[in-house]
């Protein structure tokens, strides 16, 4: 009887085992396929490295090489031949338009001038004498003297006003030869070498005897690209947004802002390229013709985005970024405005709440939904200079 009732629990006790064994191994299937699931829809979102969209006015400095030219030069030479009598000015001395800068000997052209006007005075007594008589003879009428007589006269008269003019034409001439004795400055500027002395004979036919630079305002030419000549085109007036700067050669700000004036009227075959001339004023000498300057042109792209050069991919057909726009991968072209060390500045062609993707690409991320995790751009400042 004994052994009877334990084969009885023995066996209920297994059956329970049993049992609870199938539930356990029921609820530990149901968990596992609970993960799965869980873990499936885990798959089909990503959080990926982006950064923010943050449009403002960008700062922008491009940098070209230029060099100073003067805007009026002036070679002097003499008009007329003679030997130097003074020499009025020296090497570096400033001097202003009209200034008497060299005279030469006059007594051999004053000479000419008195004679051209006592030529002068001859034949206005001669033309006086023709015409006296010219005005008697046509008074007289045709009864007192012949049609010849009259004829006569009246050539008299007309060649005595042809010698008049002839003389008078004489003089002027002299008068500029004597004149041209005297050699003034052209323009306001800045003498260059003057090697001369007392006694030097001079010609048109001499070499340049000096020059005189104007100093301010002052030019400096650079070269800008076929490209943004066209850019600029789009402006109101070519630069009229821009500040146009000098950095000397020993790093400083030149202190005058530029004026643009034209550019050239050709392109630069070889370098693709245009002239630009831009006027400075030069107070103290500070810029020399013939200087290297870095020129800065500086301006501002307005309401603009800076994106780093490696979210960005450049190919034939255009240039396009990878964004994260409303929870999915987008691809969007972009246009660049300009570029620098490390970003390039875009037009802001993006939509409220877009993100950069800042992960290489994967193709894998299409179709699937994407939160973005805020990465901080290599460079939050705006200030941008192009080398």
């Amino acid at each position: 009887m004994e052994k009877k009732r334990t084969i009885f629990f023995t066996t209920i006790l297994v059956l329970t085992a049993f049992i609870l064994g199938c539930f356990s191994f029921a609820a530990w299937q149901k968990h596992l396929k609970k993960s799965a699931n869980t873990s499936l829809e885990t798959s089909d979102t990503l959080a990926l490295k982006a950064l923010p969209i943050k449009a403002q006015d960008i700062p922008f400095t491009k940098r070209y090489v230029g060099y100073v030219v003067p805007i009026h030069e002036a070679e002097i030479k003499p008009f007329i031949s003679g030997y130097i009598e003074q020499v009025m000015v020296k090497g570096g001395k400033y001097v202003r338009k009209g200034e008497v800068l060299v005279v030469l000997q006059q007594e051999q052209y004053r000479a000419e001038l008195a004679a051209a006007a006592a030529e002068v005075l001859k034949a206005e007594t001669a033309l006086k004498n023709a015409s006296i008589y010219y005005e008697r003879i046509k008074k007289a009428g045709n009864k007192a003297v012949s049609p010849t007589e009259l004829d006569n006269a009246q050539t008299q008269f007309l060649s005595a006003q042809a010698d008049l003019e002839q003389a008078q034409a004489n003089y002027a001439l002299s008068k500029v030869n004597f004149d041209y004795t005297v050699i003034r400055a052209p323009i306001d500027g800045i003498v260059g070498e003057v090697s001369l002395t007392k006694g030097n004979y001079v010609s048109p036919a001499s070499d340049v005897l000096f020059s005189i630079v104007q100093y301010s305002p002052i030019r400096v030419v650079f070269s800008i690209t076929d490209k943004e000549y066209l850019q600029e085109l789009d402006k109101t007036s070519p630069f009229a947004d821009d500040e146009i700067l000098l950095q000397l050669a020993d790093g400083q700000i030149f202190a005058k802002h530029g004026v643009f004036r034209y550019t050239n009227n050709t392109i630069d075959k070889a370098a693709n390229t245009i002239a630009v001339y831009a006027d400075f004023a030069n107070i103290g000498k500070t810029l020399t013709p013939n200087a290297y300057v870095t020129v800065l042109v500086r301006q501002i792209f307005k309401y603009s985005v800076q994106i780093p050069k490696n979210l960005v991919s450049l190919e034939e057909n255009g240039n396009y970024i990878y964004l994260i726009r409303n929870g999915k991968i987008s691809k969007e072209t972009i246009n660049i405005l300009a570029s620098e060390n490390a970003d390039f500045i875009v037009e802001n062609t993006f939509q409220k709440g877009d993100f950069v993707l800042a992960e290489t690409f994967n193709a894998s991320y299409l179709n699937k939904t994407v939160t973005p995790v805020l990465e901080k751009p290599a460079s939050d400042s705006p200030n941008t200079e192009s080398k």
